[in-house]
């Protein structure tokens, strides 16, 4: 690869990271004044109608079609079920935490990788992995001794989340060698949204709690709404099926190792969130982990 394309790379993996990790906290944010399910659905919406009009302006074939949507099954899995309990989670739990946990998706993707695309597994990756489950641990240690367990509840939640995520890169990596990703992407994201929707829709006739209602949203949490969906959504998801075109898919999840650096950072200026002793060392865990299997070339 040449040193342009390299560079190049990087600025896109950079992106992708820094729109999900900021993304994590916005919803954060929104989550104070919007329920869940509401802003999930305003989110989606909002990515779907943004890279419609991208199509649009590149003169890009809209998936209008049942045959052209059908590529995008692997949006079932994220945004759909990943996060219709990552938002859940995200509540009940800290952004700082949130995004922490998100990040073993760069180790799942290593190993599960390794046996449904046949990437490479070495004790290397073996024993990065290792340390970044520690990390996590060291980061969940404050709330599995809380006697507040819904903050546990919330992290478990992100991390069932986090499993579809994972499922989703396996299923878009092989997708994205046909397909162009703008294409994908919006096919992605419209599938994501229509699973939502439907399963919100059962869920809210089973418990009131899950009804989707955008009443009494002010205008500032509306933009917050939309801008953290094109951002988390749109631009992030079609940023990293631009990087799987080129790099494994091992290989695209240890840049988002970067997502913490972006989520925690973002949290603390804009939440004020302070993570504990525990917390800092089980992210520098998470995080120098990751970074190190990036930088080897061995792996």
């Amino acid at each position: 690869m040449s040193a342009a394309k390299s560079i190049n790379s990087t600025l896109i993996a950079i992106s992708y990271a820094f729109c999900w990790g900021v993304g994590i906290t916005l919803t954060k944010v929104a989550l104070s004044e919007i329920t869940p399910t509401t802003l999930l659905i305003i989110q989606l919406f909002s990515s779907v109608l943004f890279l419609m009009t991208i199509c649009q302006l590149t003169a890009q074939p809209l998936p209008l079609s049942w045959q052209q949507l059908k590529q995008g099954v692997a949006g079932i899995f994220e945004p759909a079920l990943a996060y219709m309990f990552g938002i859940v989670g995200i509540q009940m739990t800290t952004a700082s935490n949130a995004t922490l946990i998100s990040s073993t998706e760069v180790i799942l993707t290593i190993l599960l990788a390794a046996v449904f695309l046949n990437e490479r597994l070495t004790q290397l990756k073996l024993l990065l992995a290792s340390i970044s489950f520690l990390g996590v641990s060291l980061l969940m240690l404050k709330d599995i001794q809380s006697t507040d367990q819904s903050s546990l509840v919330g992290d478990v939640l992100v991390l069932v989340g986090t499993f579809f995520a994972v499922c989703y890169a396996l299923l878009s990596k092989r997708q994205i060698e046909t397909a162009h990703p703008l294409q994908l992407t919006t096919a992605q994201q419209a599938i994501g949204l229509i699973t939502t929707v439907l399963c919100f829709g059962v869920l809210s006739m089973l418990n009131p709690e899950y009804e989707v209602s955008a009443a009494n949203i002010s205008l500032p949490f509306w933009l917050l709404a939309i801008g953290s969906g094109i951002m988390q959504y749109a631009l992030a998801f079609f940023l990293y099926l631009i990087a799987l075109q080129t790099v494994p898919a091992s290989h695209a999840a240890f840049y988002l190792t970067l997502i913490p650096v972006f989520g925690v950072t973002s949290a603390v200026l804009i939440i004020g969130e302070q993570p504990s002793l525990a917390q800092a060392i089980g992210s520098c865990l998470v995080v120098a982990s990751s970074y190190c299997a990036n930088r080897l070339t061995t792996l």
